[in-house]
């Protein structure tokens, strides 16, 4: 876009950066969920699983441990009228963090240690990856905007006289693909006996910059 003052002309332009990072943190969801006749068994088959899968977590030295949500509902027959009470299903959820190259074998203990449901698995670069990674895109995105600058008024026979303002766009950050999402207990079980990998696959860190560049 230029301006008509010809003595203040300026280009705006705005160009992309994309770098591609290994990832190398799995961020897991799973669920210990238990079924059964009264609230107060539930609850209390409910916690000493919990329990006994937490520490087991702990033991495996996990990072960023955390409750994620607890559930305690009354399930119902609804094809019968009125509607009858069939049980009691209540629910916990954890949500940790391990490297990707322990994944696999930090599933297996869970499910061994009570969990039930593995809710899903993504994954992430590390924080030090993720700076470099976006310092770069931000670079290419310089890049790509002072080029597409240059293309235009070169064809123009005009040249880049400053850079007016920079403006910095929010990064964005595409997960990769999640292999392993709302899996009972032995239906993972299943999959790791058939000695499934656990792989991070790649995450994309993109930038965006726009420069007014005047000519």
């Amino acid at each position: 876009m230029a301006s008509p003052d010809k003595g203040s002309r300026t280009l705006t332009v705005t160009g992309q950066g994309s770098v591609a990072v290994e990832t190398s943190i799995a961020v897991i969801r799973l669920g210990v969920v238990i079924q059964g006749d009264t609230a107060q068994s539930v609850q209390q088959q409910l916690a000493e699983r919990s329990e006994r899968l937490v520490n087991r977590l702990k033991e495996l030295q996990v990072s960023a441990l955390q409750t994620t949500g607890i559930s305690l509902y009354p399930q119902y027959d609804y094809q019968k009228s009125p509607p009858r009470l069939t049980g009691i299903q209540g629910q916990n959820r954890f949500q940790f963090e391990v490297p990707v190259a322990r994944a696999g074998q930090v599933l297996d203990e869970a499910v061994a240690a009570g969990a039930t449901q593995v809710e899903s698995v993504s994954f992430r670069a590390n924080e030090a990856a993720l700076l470099q990674a976006r310092s770069r895109a931000l670079t290419q995105a310089v890049e790509d905007a002072r080029r597409q600058a240059s293309d235009v008024l070169g064809a123009l026979n005009l040249s880049i006289r400053s850079v007016e303002s920079i403006q910095i766009h929010s990064d964005s950050y595409v997960q990769p693909p999640v292999p392993l999402a709302g899996m009972g207990g032995a239906e993972y079980a299943r999959l790791q006996a058939a000695t499934t990998p656990v792989e991070g696959g790649q995450q994309t860190v993109r930038a965006q910059v726009t420069l007014e560049i005047r000519y």
